[in-house]
């Protein structure tokens, strides 16, 4: 494969498609129970077609992504004046692109990845795991994890803007590369970081109902092979039709 389908669906096997058509219905039921809402499922794409995948990212891709470091500030300990007063912003390191620059856009519809990332089916699935309708609208973005790299305690809570205040749907398609030994989120329950799921998946597919406080684990690499580790993520980020009334929890 030296570029992306056009249509998400093309990668997708039968499992894939079976989801993607309606035709597992206890997924978004189940998404719908969990507190808070989000579901993991791996295998979607059969083996060969995430390793493709894998390449064409590898190959076009990666060279041009941007890194993004977020350091904790020395003021979160030093700043302090008072105990347990503590406060941490989201500290991160990870390569990302946003697909939205001229660069990013020519490079994404070369690809084939940013065309496939838009395509009606990308948004169907999401729909299809979540149970809501979503709107035809969707920023995307592609980010790779490497050895080391990670996501801080964050919740993606965006209190300014009405249409997600109360809620909005991401949508993860993970692609990790056999160098990787672990990669895990740990999310909320009951107000206490006690949920953990294994992230180093390849050809895998999640799906949240945001905001809730999550954070990812430093990527590890098997022994001896942490230059060539990576845990790619296809995101796309999606507006509920219409607007929660109320927060889901």
């Amino acid at each position: 494969m030296q570029t992306f389908p056009a249509d998400f669906a093309d990668l997708l096997n039968a499992k894939g498609k079976r989801l993607l058509r309606g035709k597992s219905p206890t997924v978004a039921e189940s998404f719908q129970r969990s507190i808070p809402h989000y579901i993991s499922l791996p295998g979607i794409f059969d083996p060969p077609v995430a390793q493709a995948c894998i390449g064409v990212l590898d190959r076009q891709h990666y060279p041009e992504l941007k890194n993004m470091t977020r350091e904790i500030p020395r003021k979160a300990i030093w700043g302090m004046r008072k105990n347990y007063s503590d406060q941490m912003p989201k500290n991160m390191r990870m390569r990302t692109s946003y697909l939205t620059s001229r660069t990013e856009i020519k490079l994404g519809k070369r690809s084939g990845l940013l065309t496939m990332m838009q395509s009606q089916s990308f948004r169907r699935l999401a729909e299809a795991l979540t149970g809501y309708r979503l709107l035809d609208d969707w920023d995307c973005q592609l980010i790779c994890y490497t050895h080391g790299d990670y996501a801080g305690p964050h919740n993606d809570h965006h209190p300014e803007y009405k249409s997600i205040r109360n809620g909005f749907v991401d949508l993860h398609v993970m692609l990790a590369n056999d160098a990787v030994s672990h990669q895990w989120l740990v999310y909320e329950d009951r107000g206490l970081m006690t949920k953990i799921q294994s992230i180093n998946l390849n050809g895998a597919v999640s799906a949240y109902l945001l905001p809730f406080w999550h954070y990812t684990t430093p990527l590890t690499a098997k022994p001896g092979r942490e230059a060539r580790a990576r845990r790619w993520l296809l995101l796309g980020s999606f507006e509920i039709d219409p607007p929660l009334a109320r927060r889901p929890y």
